[in-house]
């Protein structure tokens, strides 16, 4: 029967002998896996370094203006300030005009409110809740109709509501407030008992409330009808607001008025003491320009310090970046660095032609440093040409980060390429593991094979110097 544990026969050490080979034969999956954890470290810093160019894509992004927008209307931001901010608030857009305004406010704009009548103050036949109980006899679809005083072709709401008959106050209520008509409806229980009150839920001259469909519930603020049909009074009219800019009388429909000064909109908050103005002041914020131009470089200098940091070497330590002498990186370098010298083709007649001129400088170690003090003085002399040129560089930076990072860039071309190399050595990583499986197998049963022989062999010997020993003549 064979040796069943190699080595037990003759004292060869075949696991020890399998494991030496194997490990040489071992050899060219190591170098397999050295390769592949190589190229997983660029994309790795391929992809840090993506990152920060696609920070400065957005950067670049951020100064250009859009469809119909001049670069100045792109930069272009007022604040507003109003002296006593309990009489109104104010927000400017890009086409407001920097200035010093006199506010008066003469009259807010109001809601609408309607109570409807009682017994105890008009005959039962105007009552509209006359039916049993103080219910309404006849229900249907209520109109509500949001509008002017005089009406108009295109109310402000316009609202059906369906109404039981037989519906008490507080059930009319309900289904008014469902419906989200505009207007919010509440019973009041007092003297004259129960009252059905509708109140706008906007203020305004366009808010008036109109009833109609329901015979027992219609109301129309311009009506004058006799006492058997007056269901509802009126406790508060709509109206709009009226005001003085700068001495002149204005009126709105509401407290937000947005066509008395271009580009401005007021909220009017409180009426004004008589003949008592407050100042509202309309100024240019240049902070937005100044911020974005400081985005951008900060976007450049974190590119240029992963660029920097990714493709270094140290001598002392002999440790080279993850993209030492990599030409994707040096590409990205070069032209980044052209961008930032090149004058674009749009500037080329214009006063400010690089960054230079708005305090933007290149430092030693190729990073970029803003000159606050050049920058603002810039703005102040000529903002115009300042947010020309800040979106030209936009442009540029764009385009050239979009030749990089975008679905057909370099940066993200060679990642792909990478990539697929990975998925190849894989592959061929499997393949030399399977083979080396076999080979490991072939070794084992080669040895076991020796090792069995040698036992034979051995026992052979032995069995032979025994018999030789008998023999006449053998020494003892």
């Amino acid at each position: 029967m064979a040796i069943s544990s190699p080595g037990l026969g003759s004292n060869l050490d075949v696991n020890s002998i399998v494991s030496q080979l194997m490990a040489l034969e071992q050899a060219p999956l190591t170098a397999l896996g050295r390769k592949e954890a190589s190229i997983q470290a660029k994309i790795s810093a391929l992809g840090s370094l993506k990152g920060t160019l696609s920070s400065l894509q957005s950067a670049a992004t951020a100064l250009i203006p859009g469809a119909g927008v001049t670069a100045l209307q792109k930069f272009t931001v007022f604040k507003t300030t109003v002296a006593d901010t309990t009489i109104a608030s104010a927000s400017a857009s890009s086409s407001a005009v920097a200035g010093t305004y006199s506010l008066e406010v003469t009259q807010l704009a109001q809601q609408h409110r309607i109570v409807s009548s009682t017994a105890s103050v008009a005959p039962p036949s105007v009552t509209p809740f006359s039916g049993a109980g103080g219910t309404l006899v006849t229900g249907g679809t209520l109109t509500i109709r949001l509008d002017t005083k005089a009406g108009s072709a295109t109310p402000s709401k316009l609202t059906d509501v369906t109404i039981a008959d037989g519906a008490t106050p507080e059930a009319v209520r309900d289904a008014i407030n469902a419906a989200n008509a505009g207007v919010t409806a509440t019973v009041v229980n007092g003297t004259a008992g129960k009252q059905l009150v509708l109140v706008g839920n906007t203020s305004g001259s366009n808010q008036f409330i109109k009833l109609s469909g329901i015979a027992a519930l219609a109301y129309d603020p311009n009506a004058t009808p006799a006492p058997e049909t007056d269901f509802f009074d009126q406790s508060q009219s709509a109206q709009g607001s009226a005001f003085l800019i700068n001495g002149i009388a204005a009126t709105a429909e509401t407290n937000t008025v947005t066509t008395a000064i271009d580009g401005l909109t007021l909220n009017l908050l409180k009426q004004s003491a008589t003949g008592v103005s407050t100042t509202l002041t309309v100024s240019r914020d240049t902070s937005s320009l100044s911020t974005s131009i400081n985005a951008l470089v900060k976007a450049y200098n974190d590119f240029n310090t992963s660029a920097a940091s990714l493709g270094s070497y140290n001598a002392t330590t002999k440790t080279a970046g993850s993209l030492n002498g990599d030409s994707t990186l040096r590409s990205a370098q070069a032209i980044l660095r052209n961008t930032m010298s090149t004058v674009p083709s749009s500037l080329a007649d214009a006063n400010l032609k690089r960054l230079s001129d708005i305090g933007v400088s290149v430092q030693p170690d190729g990073s970029l440093k803003v000159d606050s003090t050049k920058l603002n003085t810039a703005i102040t002399a000529d903002i115009n040409a300042v947010a020309t040129l800040v979106s030209a560089y936009g442009t540029a930076f764009k385009t050239a980060t979009d030749g990089l990072v975008g679905t057909e860039g370099t940066i993200t071309a060679r990642t792909v390429g990478l990539q697929s190399t990975v998925k190849s050595l894989t592959k061929q990583a499997e393949a030399v593991a399977a083979r080396l499986t076999q080979v490991e197998d072939r070794y084992r049963k080669q040895f076991t094979a020796l090792d069995t022989l040698m036992a034979r062999l051995t026992k052979t010997s032995s069995f032979l110097s025994q018999q030789l020993a008998t023999l006449p003549g053998s020494s003892s």
